[in-house]
């Protein structure tokens, strides 16, 4: 049986689509079978950020609506075997959409994939309950920002109510021209407040808005330093 990740946030801007693309392309290219569940209704980005936004004829609504089989909204990647994609509605909500609904998805991806990676909506509400529902472990995003650091804090106390077992979390965008000063919240101070072990931190670079831009995920850059983070953090997540 698979896992299911949340890839989530208290905060907006922490670039948590960037870490749910680039965590599950790391994942594949180590070998496990990959979904990437892209939950962002109404603000879908991941298949810009695969390149795959010209393939999606259905997605998770449809299934949703009975419009089509679970088949037929999942899309293979093609430059990377064993990495694939269901999105959401690009411009609206699924009706209707509960807890029920999803955790009867995850059961069924978790039999199909060895890993499910669900790129959530930023929430600390309602919407965060449906979409944990069923979920194995989550991975949160932070970065050098007090208000960042406090939103993150209070969602990893929302996902332990929830009952979500294995919360970690990364810190994003770590520029150390600021961190290392005292204008933005250090390292220490991060991990000093937020009660989840620390997975993994990436630096502020302008090679993953390229890639992001591209279609191309950062983690396919092989050699470099931003992909072998991303591998670091697959691997720590998935162990």
């Amino acid at each position: 049986m698979g896992k299911v990740i949340l890839s989530c946030s208290g905060s907006g801007g922490t670039g948590k689509t960037t870490f749910a693309v680039n965590i599950s392309a790391a994942a594949a290219k180590q070998g496990l079978s990959v979904l990437l569940l892209d939950l962002n209704m109404g603000r879908r980005n991941a298949d810009i950020y695969l390149g795959m936004e010209d393939r999606i004829l259905f997605d998770l609504g449809d299934v949703v609506s009975g419009l089509c089989r679970l088949d037929k909204a999942i899309i293979s990647h093609d430059l990377c075997p064993g990495l694939s994609l269901l999105s959401c509605p690009q411009y609206r909500e699924i009706e209707g959409i509960s807890a029920g609904h999803v955790n009867a998805l995850y059961r069924t991806l978790r039999s199909r994939f060895d890993l499910v990676v669900v790129d959530c909506p930023v929430s600390v509400t309602g919407i965060l309950r449906v979409f944990a529902s069923g979920a194995d472990a989550a991975l949160m995003l932070t970065v050098p920002d007090f208000s960042a650091v406090r939103n993150a804090e209070a969602l990893c106390e929302k996902l332990e109510e929830i009952g979500i077992k294995e919360i970690y979390y990364a810190i994003n965008r770590i520029d150390r021209q600021y961190t290392d000063s005292n204008n933005v919240p250090g390292i220490n101070f991060i991990t000093r407040s937020i009660n989840a072990p620390l997975v993994g931190m990436v630096s502020e670079d302008p090679l993953i808005h390229i890639a992001n831009n591209s279609g191309i995920p950062v983690a396919f850059a092989d050699g470099s330093d931003i992909a072998r983070r991303f591998a670091d953090i697959a691997s720590r997540i998935t162990a």
